[in-house]
């Protein structure tokens, strides 16, 4: 089954890379988000100074140095995130080498069935994911939902690409495709809102039918409505007889036209 997609604030996530661009504006962003952070890092001293800082500003922050390019140091990551937190519910690979970036898939997927628990496994890189790793996710069974996020080259904004590590978070599109200036693309933004935009369509073949039918609709509904109108036509006239004869009197074509709509 499709993973369950907790909140933001309710989820833990691993964040790869966090002490510098990409992965430094998805973990601060995470952290005012309310979720609760595994920080990685292969610089230590900056790792540490993060989870402090984002400690104490109030939020949940654990930091552990590695260069996930090591399978063993990878692999102490995701132990470090059950030992502090019980586990995880997204990894996000912000940054590495290709090495790096495969053994964070597979130890993801890895930790998460051993502990019967559904994730999102979230790649962010300007090159998909390779055949061999796919491959090797497809036998943790669908436990991991995996999202790749296509980075374009000479990307401007990583406040944008956070964003969209967190769209990812809440709602694993599968492929995900960013603008130069770190927007979503327009492919995305219609896969994203596929339900608003296939509603509207149906809205508007609707609106299509009762324009084309309408003098069919209009016939059927005109007893309906002479049903509901009629007793209080008839109620306001006993109400107010002589100002209902002086209207009839002014106005005796829509007087006809009222009593045989009524009828």
């Amino acid at each position: 089954m499709r993973a369950k997609i907790k909140p933001l604030a309710e989820q833990v996530i691993v964040v790869t890379a966090a002490t510098s661009g990409l992965g430094l504006a998805i973990a601060k962003k995470a952290a005012q988000a309310g979720a609760s952070l595994l920080l990685t890092s292969a610089d230590e001293p900056a790792v540490r100074r993060l989870a402090e800082e984002i400690n104490a500003a109030g939020g949940r922050a654990h930091a552990v140095a590695g260069d996930l390019a090591d399978s063993d140091a990878c692999a102490k990551v995701a132990r470090a995130a059950i030992a502090r937190f019980g586990g995880f519910d997204t990894w996000i690979t912000a940054g590495g080498d290709e090495a790096a970036c495969t053994n964070g898939a597979r130890e993801a997927a890895a930790q998460l069935k051993a502990g019967a628990r559904s994730g999102v496994l979230i790649h962010m890189s300007e090159r998909p994911l390779g055949s061999e790793i796919r491959h090797a996710l497809k036998t943790y069974g669908r436990a991991v939902t995996l999202s790749q996020v296509s980075l374009p080259r000479g990307l401007k904004s990583f406040e944008g690409a956070a964003a969209a590590a967190l769209y990812a978070a809440l709602d694993p599109l599968g492929q995900i495709s960013l603008t130069a200036r770190g927007k979503l693309s327009g492919a995305t933004m219609a896969h994203k809102h596929q339900r608003l935009i296939v509603s509207v369509g149906v809205l508007a073949l609707a609106g299509i039918a009762i324009w084309v039918g309408r003098k069919n609709i209009a016939a059927a509904a005109r007893p309906l409505v002479a049903r509901s109108v009629r007793p209080l036509v008839l109620a306001a006239a006993r109400r107010r007889p002589l100002q209902a004869a002086t209207l009839a009197a002014k106005h005796p074509r829509q007087a006809m036209k009222l009593a045989a709509a009524l009828r």
